[in-house]
């Protein structure tokens, strides 16, 4: 018989939550198949953990895990994580986070959850939270809470009950349940609010199914919420929040006996899908996930030799390479770049290379790219002397896919001297490219904000047009400007995630291009003077208007 190592902060014996009660339910269910053995997070050692790598691990609550200990677990045991408490955040509360995703600053344990054999979420809301703030492949949705079967009893014994209370919470001193919210909304609406303290479970079933109206307003995204259910199968209206894992559920529509039968149903179903996993059987994750759109990296170059080998190298470990097409538009160069180019053709087949006959612009490729090469939704640009974080392009997607409302993304990018530096090791120490700093707003678009490598939803070309040919130096800024007055909306990214290049021979910095470049600008800032209010124009108008004195 396998034998399956249990790992939790607490067990039910110690603290008499929802967690703790729904794993010792999982315990006793799954000790009718397997040997388990409880073991509590902090007592763990790596040499215990060794001794045992030949078990299955079930890790629950796993706060007091130490990180040599997750390690080790990862390395070199078959796991999985029953998930509780959003333990995949900083935070453990989704809810601070626009859209529920929360700045990379912010996501913890990453390797832990994507190294596990299944991640195991209650709802499809926990789960679609979940794999949109972690992007891995290995999540699957329970649909459902475990109930024992004398807690089943009970929830029976009292499903019939008469409504004698017309309005009620829960009285508890734990701020995530929502008390004080709960009496606010009652006294706002003159409901004589009752409160039903924590006590023995029966105590409490019976106290709730004499409520009508159960209300119930947490304060952090519930998994999936024990008493929600419960006040349903005791036939409680429920007045709630759009905070509870359970009614993203399609069965929370049903109520009473049917919800409770439901409940019953999943527990079988669960118990086998945890059997399945630890037997190394297919489960099917059971909700929708959203898919990261193709990805368009377009790099126009030219006299680039110097750069393009560890340019491609950087470009090629991005996580979500095998979601991107590269195209790459060799403006005519006298360089040799075409023989390390076609070494990743080869290898690599979503890097696409064309070969100009002339001189062509940025702006020339860059719309050479968008109109008539590309496929990807998605849209960014590959500096050849610039570098990314390994996961820049798969955060920057992220944050747009999951932002309806937002059609450019941008970030902070860290600024160095040197040639061929990389984004983990680099000279840069602490200086950041200036312009990408302050956070999206008109105002703020006097600095050419998206900086050196946004990325932007193909969909806007529709409407805006392509990059102006008028243009060559400043073609970018002019390009936001048109989407901003177009009432496009960007977001900043609060981290950075690339390595800019300050190269004085660079096509928009050098000396020799000042004049051109101050004229473009100057065009530019006096035909978007309205975006950019008052106090920026007075501020600017002198700087920009010696542009103009050779026109």
């Amino acid at each position: 018989m396998d034998k399956i190592i249990f790992v939790s902060d607490f067990f039910i014996n110690e603290l008499l939550g929802g967690a703790e009660k729904c794993n010792d339910v999982l315990v006793s269910l799954l000790q009718k198949h397997f040997v388990v053995e409880k073991r509590k997070s902090n007592l763990l050692t790596k040499q215990s953990i060794l001794n045992n790598k030949g078990c299955f691990f079930i890790v629950g609550n796993f706060f007091n895990l130490s990180e040599e200990c997750k390690k080790t677990i990862q390395n070199e045991c078959r796991y999985l994580i029953y998930e509780h408490d959003h333990k995949y955040l900083s935070t453990n509360n989704p809810i601070k986070f626009k859209n529920f995703l929360a700045p990379t600053k912010h996501i913890i344990n990453k390797e832990f959850f994507k190294n596990a054999q299944k991640v195991i979420c209650q709802s499809k809301i926990h789960s679609e939270t979940l794999y949109k703030n972690l992007l891995i492949d290995n999540i699957v949705n329970a649909g459902g809470n475990l109930w024992s079967q004398g807690d089943i009893q009970i929830l029976q014994n009292y499903i019939d009950s008469e409504k004698t209370i017309e309005y009620a919470t829960m009285k508890t001193q734990n701020k995530n349940k929502g008390m004080l919210t709960a009496i606010k909304f009652c006294e706002k609406n003159n409901y004589n609010l009752n409160f039903i303290p924590l006590m023995k479970y029966e105590e409490f079933i019976k106290s709730l199914s004499k409520v009508k109206n159960f209300v119930f307003f947490p304060q952090w995204l519930e998994s999936y919420s024990r008493v929600a259910v419960e006040s349903r199968i005791l036939n409680c209206k429920l007045i709630t929040n759009k905070l509870i894992g359970a009614t993203s559920e399609e069965y929370f529509n049903l109520s009473g006996q049917c919800l409770l039968d439901k409940v019953i149903e999943n527990n079988d179903i669960l118990i086998e899908k945890i059997i399945s996993i630890v037997n190394g059987k297919r489960v099917e994750p059971n909700f929708v996930k959203k898919e990261i759109p193709k990805i368009t990296i377009s790099c126009s170059l030219y006299d680039a030799d110097k750069y393009i080998s560890h340019f491609l190298e950087d470009i090629v470990e991005q996580t979500i390479f095998d979601k991107c097409e590269l195209i790459i538009v060799n403006a005519n160069s006298p360089g040799n770049e075409e023989e390390v180019i076609q070494k990743y053709c080869k290898k690599y087949e979503n890097i696409h290379y064309h070969r100009l006959d002339h001189r062509a612009t940025t702006t020339e490729a860059i719309n050479m790219v968008i109109d008539e090469l590309s496929t990807g939704e998605f849209i960014t640009i590959g500096n050849v002397d610039d570098r990314r974080r390994s996961d820049c392009l798969e955060i920057q997607a992220k944050f747009l896919m999951y932002n309806d409302d937002i059609d450019l993304v941008y970030s902070d990018c860290i600024q160095t001297t040197k040639i061929n530096e990389t984004f983990d090791d680099n000279s840069s120490n602490g200086a950041f490219y200036e312009h990408s700093r302050p956070q999206f707003s008109k105002e703020n678009m006097i600095k050419c904000l998206p900086g050196p490598m946004p990325m932007w939803k193909r969909s806007v070309h529709n409407e805006v047009g392509l990059f102006n040919h008028e243009y060559e130096y400043a073609n970018d800024w002019d390009m936001w400007l048109r989407m901003v007055e177009s009432g496009k909306k960007f977001l900043r990214i609060d981290q950075a995630l690339g390595l800019y290049l300050f190269n004085e021979e660079g096509r928009s910095t050098s000396k020799e291009t000042f004049e051109y470049k101050i004229k473009e600008e100057a065009k530019i800032f006096f035909r978007y003077k309205h975006i950019f209010g008052e106090e920026n124009y007075n501020k600017y108008k002198n700087y920009f208007s010696q542009g103009l004195k050779n026109e």
